[in-house]
């Protein structure tokens, strides 16, 4: 819970060239809302750091409302490929279950997006975001044609989506229309972390890489692009 430490003073939130304080941009923000991020390949969560934070303080804010004491984590989930599973707790993405293996195959994959009744989802940008993903078909539960489940998952995604971003590992996507700014520390620091949580190359790797994109500046700045529903489902 130590997200609860950030206000909404701390993020420079830009949308379309307009500066916009956190709780404009998050007036329709409450604390039932559910917040999903797809990190494939585990680690490239990291580049949508700022928004998940802007969210989590969001959904402090909601409770700030009412009194300064309470104990509450938001009901936000990282959506992985790989095992073993980073962990996403410095991201208030706790307790560990919430980061969810989701398999490699598309009807599974939404069927974990749909059955946490997520309403914000965060997918990675590019069309082969996720490279691990299997081409092999999926089939539907028994007893279920595979247009009746998929027309059913679909109506689900369109029920309980309500905005949908596409954001970059790197931190900075294409033809961006919202840019979020904050200082360096604690974000990089909570977000080194979140890569350290698992112990390999890869890992190794990824933790280096953050670390020499972000130790020598003072603001983290990250980029995303509100996209449709349609795109979304697309780049999960």
């Amino acid at each position: 819970m130590h997200g609860a430490k950030l206000r909404d003073t701390d993020f420079e939130i830009t949308v379309n060239g307009n500066l916009l304080p956190l709780a404009d941009y998050f007036s329709n923000h409450t604390d039932t809302t559910r917040l999903g991020v797809v990190a494939p390949n585990r680690f490239e969560g990291v580049g949508a750091t700022n928004l998940i934070m802007a969210h989590v303080t969001a959904f402090y804010d909601c409770y700030r409302a009412v009194s300064e004491d309470f104990f509450a984590y938001p009901d936000y989930f990282s959506f992985q490929t790989i095992e073993p599973l980073a962990r996403y707790g410095m991201f208030d993405i706790a307790p560990a279950h919430k980061n969810v293996l989701i398999g490699d195959n598309y009807r599974a994959q939404l069927s974990a997006i749909t059955d946490r009744a997520i309403n914000i989802l965060l997918v990675p940008e590019g069309p082969s975001a996720d490279l691990h993903r299997s081409s092999r078909p999926h089939a539907p539960p028994d007893g279920w044609s595979t247009e009746l489940y998929d027309g059913l998952q679909l109506a689900a995604a369109e029920r309980l989506i309500d905005a949908c971003y596409a954001y970059s590992a790197s931190g900075s996507v294409q033809d961006h229309d919202v840019v979020i700014r904050c200082k360096n520390e604690p974000l990089t620091e909570w977000a080194e972390a979140v890569i350290n949580s698992v112990d390999d190359d890869q890992s190794q790797a990824a933790a280096a890489e953050w670390k020499a994109a972000h130790s020598n500046s003072e603001t983290l700045e990250q980029t995303y692009r509100r996209i449709s529903l349609q795109e979304a489902l697309i780049l999960i």
